[in-house]
């Protein structure tokens, strides 16, 4: 087996899965989430010798993910709205409408990603890590590379952050 796709066997395969959910969830478009999924493991590729150094390698390639999805929001931060919008006409104009409620409830995780993409990196990150994800502490730790007590600072800061960020604009 070449080196190549032994680290992809030790490093890659065990997250994959995890890695499309990861971009999947932060990134609605399925063309989208495949071209950040493509520009994440050009990041792994590029690091692959810091990623063998980590203690936990696959958390910094979920890592990589998440920041190779908050640039592609970041960088589409002004078409969301508009993304959402289309979506919606699609559906109507295919004959596939959606109901009331399943709009509303794509509108409003739309609206709470855009809101996440606002908090600090770290914040962002912790609380996509816990609340999506449901990963614990000491996982958001490795990820964030810092100690477990930071990691619930980051994600109690963050979702206070959240939560006031989103009755400010009486979405909630």
């Amino acid at each position: 087996m070449e080196k190549a796709e032994q680290l992809y066997t030790e490093l890659i395969a065990p997250v994959e899965a995890r890695m499309i959910r990861t971009i999947g969830r932060i990134i609605s478009g399925p063309e989208d989430a495949a071209d950040t999924l493509q520009q994440a493991l050009l990041q792994v590729w590029n690091n692959l010798e810091k990623i063998v150094r980590q203690p936990n390698p696959q958390a910094y390639i979920l890592r990589l993910c998440i920041n190779a999805a908050y640039d592609f929001c970041r960088k589409n931060s002004i078409h969301a709205g508009k993304r959402v919008e289309t979506d919606l006409e699609n559906s109507i104009h295919s004959g596939n409408r959606q109901p009331d409620k399943e709009a509303d409830a794509r509108e409003q995780e739309q609206l709470v990603i855009q809101t996440i993409m606002t908090l600090p990196r770290q914040q962002a990150q912790a609380v996509i890590l816990r609340i999506v994800h449901e990963e614990p502490f000491a996982v958001i730790a490795g990820v964030l590379d810092c100690d477990e007590q930071t990691a619930r600072s980051h994600v109690s800061k963050g979702k206070a952050a959240l939560r006031t960020l989103l009755m400010n604009r009486n979405e909630l």
